[in-house]
Parts: structure tokens; sequence; C-alpha cells
């Protein structure tokens, strides 16, 4: 099972999940920002493509890919 919690930037999803996660036996939070936070980290701006130089690590196509894959 999965549980998506969606919501704007800095709306407390993660403290949700955090509070959530405990009460549901062998489960685990998987949290897309952290993929988005190493790609910042590993891919600097003048190595990306143009339509992925944003301040939103969602416009980086890794990212996409990434995510997608952790999900599956």
């Amino acid at each position: 099972m999965i549980i998506m919690i969606n919501g704007a930037f800095g709306s407390g999803k993660t403290s949700a999940a955090k509070a959530l996660q405990p009460k549901i036996e062998n489960s685990m939070i998987f949290d897309p920002e952290e993929i988005g936070y190493m790609l910042r980290r590993l891919l600097p701006e003048e190595h990306r493509e143009e339509q992925e130089r944003t301040d939103d690590f969602q416009d980086i196509e890794l990212w996409k890919v990434l995510t997608a894959k952790e999900l599956i």
C-alpha cells in the first residue's frame, strides 16, 4: 500500500507523515524532496538542460525518473 500525502510546499506533509508512520506496521517514509536535494548538489545548474535551470527540482528530468523508480 502506498499512501501519498499531497499539498503545497510548507503545508506540513512531512510532519503528517512522521506522525502517521509509527501507526502503520512495517511502513517507511519516502520523501521525493530528498532526491531533489541530492540532484541539486550533484548537478550544478550549468550541467542541466535549459528547461531544468529553475528553482524547482521537479523540473529536472532525472528527478522524475528517480522518483518514479523509487515508487515501483
